[in-house]
């Protein structure tokens, strides 16, 4: 049983970690590609952590983005790409919350560093 539970402490912890460096990066004004990517929103915590996403992981995956979790856009040809909002409009970034376990379109400027690629958010909407 505490084997289990360091397992997802430790799988929580590096889920942050990564939501944290994307989020300086993207306050820090990382210019990289701008364009549109089409995906399944995923909550990055039962995603990275246990593989879940889908239809049927889709209330769970809601509950988890509205109580803090970070989002990934699993992308049509299976990259995932964390999510971050804009710093002077996180609309878009926020109406993806209500699109998590389903597919959107997401635009936004694309970042890479250290391996790590985010979109920073400025459109969004069901696909």
């Amino acid at each position: 049983m505490k084997k289990v539970w360091t397992k997802k402490v430790l799988t929580l912890s590096a889920v942050a970690a990564l939501a944290l460096i994307a989020l300086a990066a993207a306050a820090h004004g990382a210019e990289g590609e701008t364009g549109t990517w089409t995906g399944e929103v995923v909550d990055l915590a039962c995603y990275v952590g246990g593989g879940a996403h889908g239809d049927d992981h889709a209330g769970c995956a809601k509950s988890c983005v509205n109580n803090g979790q970070p989002m990934g856009l699993l992308t049509d040809d299976g990259t995932l790409v964390l999510l971050a909002a804009d710093h002077k409009d996180g609309s878009a970034y926020e109406a993806l919350k209500d699109l998590a376990g389903q597919k959107a379109e997401v635009t936004g400027t694309l970042a890479e560093k250290d391996g790590m690629k985010v979109v920073t958010v400025s459109a969004s909407k069901a696909a």
